[in-house]
């Protein structure tokens, strides 16, 4: 099979998914082709987030610019099955189409759907405003020209089908996964009278570290016990505001981004990883990367039940669920692996061989590659 991985799509550090794929599929033998253009310059949240009309401008004629020359790139790729549109690609998806026609299938790297992130999840945008229509039309019809669309999870792909109307075998999971070459599992943290639990991400709604601030006070008369929140994002200064006014002592705070390399140095340290535990609906649809961070560097899990994170993963064997958006019960896990070194053990011994059985680069791309090929057959 040869693949053309097409877009402007990013491979920055805080995007796995892309670079996952990529490997995944060269480790495997499949001859990829990249027809790419830098279009994001690093961390693309950030991009969105300044809300200033030039910074627009300028992303939309760096745009225009792109696309004249992926155009004139795709045309000398040769001959190749598959042109897999990665991930942001909700636009490049058309210019893939209206370059590829129907000639040969393509595939879109999803994962989140745009309009289900600022709308549903994080509030930006009203969900009766024109904007917000404007968005679910838009990502709607990337999606239709796409042969199939690569998302995170089933259940994900059930919700984004029923959400566009379309039908459900246009969605195909793939796990986001992780680089396993740098993500390598890294040996029990030294003994130390301080049990230290760690939480590392971007203060989106569905991670819900109000939780974790909640479990905090729970367990703030609880000898020996530090939970360190590492990251910022949307909504990093309420939930500062929060924790500064309960007064916790055995809160600790990183306020900024880490690279993958710092990030180890930080859970090489830690006794238990934290995944998500919000109460939004898509909380209970994705599974983050932290999670397959956490799987890949082996150490225990805790985080919310939900169908999605059982698709990977088992209550009590790979990992520790407790309910979303309860800092009781989740202060109740920690005490319970505090106190149970053997299950610690276990959990990370269980939840990095699921890891290495279906999130690395090669379980995702050969999965990945069963379902392109089974497309193809029903197309011919």
């Amino acid at each position: 099979m040869r693949i053309c991985f097409f877009g402007t799509y990013t491979l920055a550090e805080g995007y796995p998914v892309n670079r996952v794929l990529l490997n995944g599929l060269q480790r495997i033998g499949v001859e990829v082709v990249q027809c790419r253009e830098e279009l994001w310059e690093g961390f693309l949240h950030q991009t969105f987030s300044q809300r200033r009309w030039s910074t627009y401008w300028r992303l939309g004629w760096r745009l225009c610019r792109c696309y004249a020359r992926l155009m004139c790139r795709y045309r000398r790729m040769g001959e190749h099955q598959w042109v897999i549109v990665g991930y942001a690609g909700y636009l490049d998806v058309l210019l893939a189409r209206l370059l590829v026609r129907r000639r040969r299938p393509v595939a879109l790297v999803a994962f989140i759907s745009l309009y289900d992130t600022i709308v549903r999840d994080r509030g930006q945008l009203a969900e009766n405003s024109w904007t917000a229509r404007a968005v679910k039309s838009f990502e709607r019809l990337g999606f239709s020209w796409a042969d199939l669309v690569v998302v995170d999870t089933a259940e994900h792909g059930k919700y984004l089908a029923e959400l566009h109307g379309l039908p459900p075998a246009k969605f195909q999971r793939s796990f986001v996964g992780e680089d396993d070459e740098l993500f390598r599992p890294l040996p029990p943290p030294a003994a130390s009278p301080v049990f230290r639990v760690l939480f590392f991400g971007t203060y989106v709604p569905l991670h819900g570290v109000e939780t974790v601030v909640a479990a905090a006070d729970h367990l703030r008369g609880v000898e020996g016990v530090e939970l360190v929140l590492v990251g910022n994002g949307q909504l990093y200064p309420a939930i500062r505001q929060r924790a500064d006014r309960l007064g916790l002592p055995n809160l600790r705070f990183v306020d900024q981004w880490l690279s993958p390399e710092a990030l180890r140095e930080q859970v090489a340290g830690a006794d238990v990883c934290l995944g998500i535990f919000g109460q939004t609906a898509k909380a209970g649809r994705v599974i983050p990367l932290k999670v397959f961070d956490t799987l890949a560097l082996g150490r225990p899990l805790i985080t919310r039940d939900s169908p999605a994170i059982r698709e990977l993963l088992e209550d009590g064997k790979s990992a520790l669920f407790c309910p979303a958006g309860d800092g009781r019960a989740l202060a109740a896990a920690i005490l319970r692996l505090k106190e149970a070194p053997q299950l610690r053990a276990a959990l990370a011994r269980e939840g990095r061989a699921c890891f290495a059985a279906r999130a690395t680069p090669e379980a995702i791309a050969r999965a990945l590659v069963g379902s392109l090929e089974q497309h193809g057959e029903k197309r011919a």
